[in-house]
């Protein structure tokens, strides 16, 4: 039994050495070709639009809110009613609460959008990566701002922007 485990442990060992030592590494800087790719412009002032399309609601429930909180203020220093202040409170209250739900909505959104202008073109850039890792037998390709150290030579940047039609 001991020879078994012996002999398995060996085979393992040799298998996973041999193994290792085909492994090859290289990278690409994500960042500068998404930055460069044709479209990515259009899609990113259409996301620039959109955001401003929110805050510009956002801003007009904050100012509706300060209004009416300037109001009640103004009604709690006169001699107005409980109940009419009492009222006054929980408009404050719900608009307070569809302002902070906005806030939430409006982030998701964001998000949500981000993602379906630019999900096409981290499609592409990585389908890019694939093909040029496959056909130079690449093992592992990282984006370069996760190596804490990368020899130049590895680089695979170039021929990304190359199988991208990119200049």
């Amino acid at each position: 039994m001991k020879k078994f485990l012996i002999i398995i442990a060996a085979a393992l060992l040799c298998f996973t050495t041999g193994h290792a030592q085909k492994a090859k590494f290289g990278h690409v800087d994500y960042g500068e070709i998404m930055k460069i790719m044709p479209g990515i412009d259009t899609a990113q002032q259409a996301l620039i639009e959109y955001q401003q399309e929110l805050e510009a609601v956002g801003k007009q429930m904050a100012d509706e809110f300060k209004t009416k909180q300037a109001e009640y203020a103004n009604l709690a220093n006169t001699t107005t009613s409980s109940a009419i202040l009492k009222v006054k409170e929980d408009e404050l209250t719900k608009l307070y609460a569809r302002l902070q739900d906005f806030v939430s909505s409006s982030e998701a959104d964001m998000q949500r959008k981000q993602l379906e202008l630019l999900q096409p073109f981290q499609d592409r850039l990585l389908a890019a990566i694939k093909k040029v890792a496959e056909a130079n037998k690449y093992t592992y390709v990282f984006d370069v701002t996760l190596c804490a150290f990368h020899n130049d030579a590895d680089d695979l940047t170039a021929a990304v922007k190359a199988e991208l039609g990119i200049k």
